[in-house]
């Protein structure tokens, strides 16, 4: 199902809400927001909502600043409704283990095989004292 708007009439409950003698402040920090733009988003992510049959409410959203406050909630709620949807999944038996391919191999080639292994360098110490004072 697809993400419920609010309607105009909520919309601006929520407005005016969060404006207070004629200035509109963010909900989530404070900040008056003056001229900045702003957002009404969910209050929780409506992708994690289960029932989506209920009328959205004032109550059911936050007038937050886009920079102070819309922006890092949005990449949180992003990164939580993927691990919401990769639990499901995993829980329904969609997801499929990573595992190896089985296979016999590629042979060695004659050339790889009458190679000679160089002597590895001696390993240098990793403290030396100097004694020059």
């Amino acid at each position: 199902m697809a993400r419920r708007e609010f309607t105009r009439a909520v919309y601006a409950q929520i407005v005016h809400r969060a404006s207070s003698g004629g200035q509109i402040a963010c909900e989530g920090c404070g900040l008056i927001l003056g001229k900045k733009k702003y957002h009404v988003d969910h209050t929780i992510a409506d992708a994690l909502q289960i029932d989506k049959s209920k009328k959205l409410t004032a109550e059911d959203g936050k007038l937050l600043g886009v920079e102070c406050c819309h922006d890092p909630k949005t990449k949180i709620d992003v990164k939580v409704i993927a691990k919401a949807k990769r639990v499901e999944a995993s829980f329904h038996g969609f997801s499929h283990p990573k595992q190896k391919i089985p296979s016999a191999g590629f042979p060695q080639s004659s050339r790889a095989a009458n190679r000679e292994l160089k002597q590895p360098l001696p390993r240098r110490p990793l403290y030396q004292e100097n004694n020059n004072g």
